[in-house]
């Protein structure tokens, strides 16, 4: 199969994964050896400033370098092998150049082996994914397509995307006006994940396709400024409740639809995010504990439209106080509540090598049994519909399983909170070192070849197009998920993301006509 185009055609019925992944590829290939450069120099710093993990610092950045330089020379279609690995350097990597405190408190050689189980990770991911590559071919432009996109052009595609995007942010509106219970009170028991999940996909599917519309130049300034206006609106209604993940999904699907379009990384949007994110970050905690934890009444938390001004100016306070070392109470909030946990900070969030280490403490020095693929074996029962058994294990059944076998929580406990794990550190706490990240790095190896090829000639215009950006999405927000959370959820967007499109799609072959 031919490589890929430097370029991308007008964005149209056509356009297909293959085409948008010539743009992530070509990015990669120009960036390997600066990537080389800048991870060789800090691995370099990190040994002469005496980092404990200079040393699995320097084996996570050639994993990912590795992965990245193989995965750019045969790519075909949906890029999860390069998110992944994106999101490994962030998760594991950059907790080492902070200094986290809660890496740097155990042993160093715990360090370097958590490091060694990143690097095998990307090796047995890159090699299997390679093998399966030359096994798949890729499946015939042959999908289930929009109708009326040949006829309506851009117009029409800005249209669906502003359609899904305006009846996801109603649903919010209503919800935060508590005007969305009498619906749930008409449906079936067990239907609120179902419903929620469809909400939250069409959001996400409807800002990607606006945000491939405006990474390609071709959505006026009127409706363009409409497109942010609505991205800031949802975000800020989604985050009210004082959980920052919940405008994650949206702030992807722009990133990602902006860069898949243009080719060039949205470093502007990305830094905005990031430090906006950041700043509220620093007093999240302090707001959760003033509305979720305080006895006190009178500090319900403000509802509604009318609501979210005095939430974001309180907010906006409780970041700067925690930013400056300033220390401010609001009038009747008990004095009980200041003992909370101390402001985190974006780079304390993105901190998955504490897990690993934690795991390998387990099994090492407490001498833990491993678990032997428990946590695996509830995935098949977790994809029935609760509706259809409503007496079927928790979703998180194996987050449970690990936090409770290796003495983080008790059973009681995970009722009210879940203790994050993350792919690897769950594959080493089922199969032990190295066997477990072996595992783990095949099957997503042998899935993500597989998922390449099958969408590689199907358009983006599509049911198939759609899926594939879900399970995308789905991937690149899963760096504190177990494998259970993960299937699970992706499921259940997957779901009504097809039950959406059935209406408006016909089967047929999209292929670009040849140019004369």
């Amino acid at each position: 199969m031919s490589e890929p185009s430097s370029s991308i055609p007008m964005l149209d019925r056509y356009t297909s994964m293959q085409d948008l992944t010539a743009n992530v590829s070509r990015v990669l290939k120009q960036s390997v050896p600066w990537l080389v450069a800048v991870m060789g120099g800090e691995t370099a710093y990190l040994f002469v400033s005496d980092n404990p993990g200079a040393l699995a610092f320097g084996m996570i950045s050639t994993g990912a370098v590795i992965a990245f330089a193989v995965w750019a020379g045969s790519a075909r279609g949906l890029p999860l092998l390069p998110m992944i690995v994106v999101q490994s350097l962030a998760v594991y990597a950059l907790p080492i150049v902070s200094k986290h405190q809660d890496v740097t408190r155990y042993p160093a050689d715990y360090v370097t082996q958590a490091g060694l189980q990143v690097l095998v990770l990307c090796v047995a991911l890159v090699a299997s994914w390679r093998m399966a590559m030359q096994i798949f071919t890729p499946a015939p432009p042959l999908a289930y397509a929009l109708q009326g996109v040949d006829r309506e052009g851009v117009a029409g595609l800005s249209r669906l995307g502003f359609g899904l995007v305006v009846a996801a942010t109603l649903f919010l509106v209503l919800q935060s006006l508590d005007l969305t219970g009498f619906i749930f009170e008409l449906l079936p028991g067990g239907s609120y994940p179902i419903v929620r999940a469809g909400i939250a996909a069409s959001s996400a599917c409807g800002f990607f396709l606006l945000a491939l519309i405006v990474g390609a130049g071709d959505l006026p300034v009127a409706p363009r400024t409409f497109f942010w206006l609505l991205m800031i609106a949802n975000c800020l209604i989604s985050a009210s409740g004082f959980l920052l993940s919940a405008a994650a999904l949206v702030l992807a699907s722009v990133v990602i639809g902006l860069f898949w379009s243009s080719g060039r990384v949205p470093w502007v949007f990305i830094l905005t995010v990031a430090f906006t994110v950041s700043f509220f970050n620093m007093g999240k905690y302090e707001m959760r504990g003033r509305y979720w934890e305080s006895p006190d009444e009178e500090l319900a938390r403000p509802s509604g439209l009318t609501g979210l001004p005095t939430i974001y100016l309180e907010w906006t306070q409780a970041s700067w106080d925690a930013l400056t070392g300033s220390e401010s109470t609001p009038t009747g909030f008990n004095q009980r509540d200041q003992s909370r946990k101390k402001p985190q900070g974006l780079l304390e969030r993105l901190n998955n090598l504490q897990n690993v280490l934690y795991v390998i403490d387990a099994v090492e020095a407490g001498h833990i049994p491993t678990l032997n693929g428990k946590t695996y074996t509830v995935i098949p029962a977790l994809l029935v519909p609760r509706i259809l058994w409503r007496s079927k294990p928790r979703t998180h059944e194996g987050q449970v399983l690990l936090n409770v076998h290796f003495g983080r929580q008790d059973l009681q406990s995970t009722f009210k909170t879940y203790v994050a794990w993350g792919l690897p550190a769950e594959a080493y706490g089922n199969f032990g070192p190295i066997k477990g990240v072996v595992f783990l790095g095949v099957v997503m190896g042998l899935f993500f070849a597989w998922a390449e090829n099958f969408t590689a000639r199907k358009p983006i215009l599509s049911t198939e197009g759609f899926v594939s950006f879900v399970v995308f999405l789905g991937l690149a927000n899963s760096f504190e998920m177990v494998a259970s959370v993960l299937v699970t959820s992706i499921f259940q967007s997957i779901v009504p993301v097809v039950a959406a499109c059935a209406p408006f799609v016909r089967r047929k072959m999209v292929v670009r006509p040849e140019t004369e």
